[in-house]
């Protein structure tokens, strides 16, 4: 079992992160541990729990044969793939995979089609990720100076 914890990083963030994704992958494995840290809430989006659930219903619900949905949670099964437990906090959606890699393949593509400031991390195994490539011009990877 592969579980995955997903926030949506603030656009206005989404550059200073750009090349931080260590720093952000250590300030979220411990949101798990620590429910609602200030700097997670100040980082990341709220999530916006109908557009998941759009992509989850329209991307997701048409590729798998049963559909599970609960009280903010799903459970999607696919009958060679496997299975993907779904559940929401305020910044974050977290999902559980039992079975093939292509089951995480498919969440991350399913989400990714909605909005492109996902990312995602996978503590038990130290890896984290943007859900799309994140590309730029170079023009906005410049330093940026801030007067004080």
């Amino acid at each position: 079992m592969r579980t995955y914890g997903i926030y949506k990083i603030k656009e206005m963030y989404q550059t200073f992160v750009l090349g931080r994704e260590r720093l952000l992958y250590d300030l979220l494995k411990a949101d798990g541990r620590e429910n609602h840290l200030q700097e997670v809430r100040y980082l990341c989006d709220q999530l916006e729990i109908k557009d998941v659930e759009q992509a989850i219903m329209s991307e997701l619900g048409k590729n798998f044969h049963t559909v599970e949905a609960g009280d903010m949670k799903y459970t999607l099964t696919h009958p060679l793939k496997g299975t993907i437990d779904i559940g929401f906090s305020s910044h974050a959606l977290h999902a559980a995979c039992h079975g093939s890699r292509m089951l995480d393949l498919d969440l991350f593509v399913a989400l990714s089609s909605v909005e492109d400031r996902y990312f995602a991390i996978m503590d038990e195994a130290g890896e984290w990720g943007w859900l799309k490539p994140v590309r730029y011009t170079s023009s906005a990877l410049e330093p940026q100076y801030v007067f004080v």
